[in-house]
């Protein structure tokens, strides 16, 4: 493994969603050439992901036995109605690998968690998926914010399976300016995804419509807040979360061919 491909897989995280609007501008500080994983992948190809079809979710509770039960709930219908969406399209699918937790020291990428914040993450080598259950999500009056997190985390599972984590990570940057765009298009892309899950999801799952507006509270803060970031500032996580929930398409989500300002 390279030592790009190294830093890349330290750098990668799905950050916090909203939905508000981004500034654009027409230019690309850093096109993304040459690489059809990413910018043709034939995810773009698959269609509108259809309604969920799952039960409704059982109530989050106040206990970690009924906090686990409805994460695996909710993550049972993210796989019920990925899983088919993909294989229908001849895209390759595999569920996630479940772990729940109550402690968990760093993520896969050692980054240190925060012992009293309840977390959910992807590590893409191993397809795992995380799940601190800590007393924050225990105690929180509503159960939106623990989908906003599952779904982020969904997103990059998506992005795995079809092969667009490795054509980022195989993607070649001469600076850590051309690194940091390419990492923030990977994120936005995945934070996209998760707006197509929402779509799907939200009302088979039994969340009220009008409380889709919850996701952006919840979400805002976790943007960039420097002029350059990493993982995209707000209102671009924004617009790639609000144009996912919007189409409910994947095709909507390719930031790799977007301007540069659609993921500053």
């Amino acid at each position: 493994m390279s030592i790009t491909m190294k830093i890349r897989m330290i750098m990668v995280s799905v950050g916090a969603s909203v939905l508000l609007v981004a500034g654009t501008t027409d230019a690309f500080a850093y096109p993304v050439k040459d690489a059809p994983d990413l910018t043709n992948n034939s995810l773009y190809a698959a269609g509108k992901l259809p309604a969920a079809k799952c039960a409704k979710k059982p109530a989050k509770g106040k206990t970690l036995a009924s906090v686990k039960k409805h994460v695996n709930a909710v993550v049972a219908c993210m796989n019920d109605t990925w899983g088919p969406y993909l294989k229908e399209a001849g895209l390759s699918y595999l569920p996630p690998r479940m772990e729940i937790t109550t402690q968990y020291d760093m993520d896969c990428r050692g980054r240190v968690l925060k012992a009293d914040k309840s977390a959910a993450f992807y590590c893409g080598r191993g397809a795992n998926f995380i799940v601190q259950i800590r007393p924050d999500w225990l105690k929180a009056s509503d159960d939106v914010q623990i989908f906003a997190q599952l779904s982020s985390a969904y997103g990059e599972h998506v992005l795995n399976l079809v092969d667009i984590a490795e054509g980022y990570n195989a993607l070649h940057a001469d600076d850590g300016a051309e690194m940091s765009e390419q990492l923030r298009r990977y994120n936005t892309q995945a934070q996209c995804m998760s707006g197509v899950t929402a779509k799907s999801l939200w009302s088979a799952l039994g969340y009220p419509s009008k409380e889709a507006g919850r996701l952006v509270s919840l979400a805002k803060a976790g943007g960039d807040k420097g002029k350059v970031g990493m993982f995209g500032q707000g209102s671009s996580l924004a617009y790639w979360v609000s144009r996912g929930y919007s189409t409910g398409n994947p095709k909507s989500c390719n930031t790799w061919t977007a301007p540069a300002g659609k993921v500053a």
